[in-house]
C-alpha cells in the first residue's frame, strides 16, 4: 500500500517547482496552479498546503539554509579544533556554494524585494533566521541583546557579500571567501566599538573586569569572540 503524502512532502515538491520557475519569472508572475501542475499536486491541495507562492519560496530558502549548516557542521567535525571565526567563514562560504546554482533565482528575489517592501522584510527575516542557526552551529551562545546584534551583523555581512558572489566565477568562490573575511573583520571592529563582542570590547576599553568575559566563554580568546 502506498504511503500517504504528508503536507511537508507536498511543500517540498511544490517549493522545488516554484523555485525552478523563479529562475525565469518574478514571484508575482508565478501562479499556484502552474506550480501544482509542475509538482504533480492537485491545485486545491496546493493552495491549502502552500497558501502562497512566497510561502513556497521561503520554504525552499529554509531547506537550502538548513542543508548548508548541516553540511558545514559535518565538515567542521571532521576538521577538529576550529575557531568560531573560521567556522563562521566556512559556513558563510558553504552557504554561497549551495546557492551558486541558483544565482538567477536570487537575482529575481533581489529585484522583487526592491519593488515590494513587504517581501523584502520577509526575505530579511529569513536571512536573519539562517544566520542565527549558523552562529549557534558555530558555537555562539547568542545571549542577550549582544547576541542578537551579532546575528544582525553577520546577516549584514551576508547581504553585502552577496553582491560580490553574484559575479564570482573564481574556483571555489575564492573571491567570495576573501570578501567574507574582509567584511567580517570590519564587522568585528564595529562589534568591539559597540561592545557586542564582549571580551574584545573589554580589552579595547582598557580592561574593565565587569563587562562580560566571565559570562561569555567564547570571549576568552585574545582579540574578541570571533578570533
Amino acid at each position: 500500500m502506498a504511503v500517504a503524502e504528508t503536507p511537508t512532502m507536498m511543500m517540498d515538491r511544490l517549493s522545488d517547482a516554484a523555485w525552478t520557475m523563479l529562475a525565469d519569472q518574478p514571484p508575482r508572475a508565478i501562479h499556484i496552479d502552474d506550480v501544482a501542475d509542475a509538482a504533480g499536486v492537485a491545485p486545491a491541495a496546493a493552495r491549502a498546503v502552500a497558501g502562497s507562492i512566497i510561502a513556497l519560496i521561503l520554504h525552499k530558502l529554509q531547506r537550502l539554509d538548513r542543508q548548508a549548516v548541516l553540511e558545514t557542521l559535518a565538515d567542521i567535525e571532521d576538521a577538529g579544533d576550529v575557531s568560531v571565526r573560521d567556522k563562521i567563514i566556512e559556513a558563510l562560504t558553504h552557504r554561497f556554494e549551495i546557492y551558486a546554482p541558483y544565482r538567477r533565482q536570487v537575482a529575481q528575489l533581489d529585484t522583487a524585494a526592491r519593488r515590494d517592501p513587504a517581501l523584502g522584510l520577509r526575505l530579511i527575516d529569513s536571512l536573519v533566521q539562517a544566520m542565527r542557526m549558523l552562529l549557534r552551529m558555530a558555537g555562539d551562545d547568542l545571549a542577550g541583546w549582544q547576541g542578537e546584534a551579532r546575528v544582525r551583523g553577520v546577516a549584514g555581512v551576508a547581504m553585502v557579500v552577496a553582491r560580490i558572489w553574484q559575479d564570482d566565477d573564481t574556483p571555489d568562490l575564492a573571491t567570495t571567501m576573501k570578501e567574507i573575511d574582509r567584511r567580517l573583520a570590519t564587522a568585528e571592529e564595529w562589534g568591539r566599538t559597540l561592545r557586542v563582542l564582549g571580551g574584545g570590547a573589554s580589552q579595547d576599553s582598557g580592561g574593565d573586569d565587569d563587562t562580560g568575559s566571565d559570562d561569555e566563554p567564547l570571549d576568552q580568546a585574545p582579540g574578541g569572540r570571533y578570533q
